[in-house]
């Protein structure tokens, strides 16, 4: 475990890759995208091997480092100096999401971003030139100061104000299903099945879970891919 004089050559370490870029006022304006989630893999798995758990010390790996550990490693110090959330470490400008992610952060970082991946893919037109963003409340939350975030009130937290920018909730499951044993998740899907997006079309719900032989998607009815087609 990194401490003292080796924890600040890391933080300096993590300056140099990640560095203030925007201040994006509102929260749920701080979607991400594919490719910075991909720049921000390639950082983990080039680093994790150094990080160990914080709560068991048990060594950390590629295939097991998750979004704990990813903040206690990466998010935390690379963001204290500035008060910042990671994606304002990314990006030039806003970037509303068009999918909110709902799930644990005890899954694997790897599987959750195959899961990102195979949705994209899934979901969005071929040679569609926008890229899209989703809204991860690890990047997108300023983690120093979570009580401006999480307020008493559901409707005025940053999670349900980035739900009512989404065209529809991606629900990741691990291999225990875990989110659905969380409050916080339940309440996200509750929002997806009873909300719309405009006058006559409602909230989307699509699942992703990541195995040994891939991403796996569940959509809610019909992608535009294959609407087109059966139209």
């Amino acid at each position: 475990r990194m401490q003292g004089a080796e924890f600040e050559d890391y933080v300096q370490e993590l300056s140099t890759h990640f560095s203030l870029q925007v201040r994006i006022p509102k929260t749920e304006h701080r979607g991400i995208t594919l490719a910075q989630l991909k720049r921000t893999e390639a950082f983990i798995q080039c680093r994790c091997h150094t990080w160990v758990d914080t709560y068991t010390e048990a060594a950390v790996s590629a295939t097991t480092v998750n979004l704990y550990h990813v903040n206690s490693w990466l998010i935390k110090p690379s963001t204290n100096a500035d008060n910042c959330a990671f994606v304002e470490l990314l990006v030039a400008a806003d970037q509303p999401p068009q999918w909110f992610c709902s799930h644990w952060w005890g899954e694997p970082v790897q599987d959750f971003i195959r899961c990102i991946e195979a949705h994209l893919h899934l979901r969005r037109l071929p040679g569609a030139m926008d890229e899209w963003a989703y809204w991860i409340c690890a990047y997108a939350n300023r983690q120093h100061c979570l009580n401006a975030e999480l307020v008493e009130d559901p409707e005025q937290t940053s999670f349900f104000k980035a739900m009512q920018l989404a065209i529809g909730v991606l629900l990741i499951l691990d291999k225990n299903a875990t989110p659905f044993s969380r409050i916080w998740c339940a309440y996200e899907e509750y929002v997806a099945l009873t909300s719309s997006t405009s006058p006559g079309t409602r909230m989307l719900l699509d699942m992703a879970t990541s195995t040994g032989l891939g991403a796996h998607i569940l959509t809610d009815g019909l992608t535009e891919p294959e609407a087109k087609i059966r139209s």
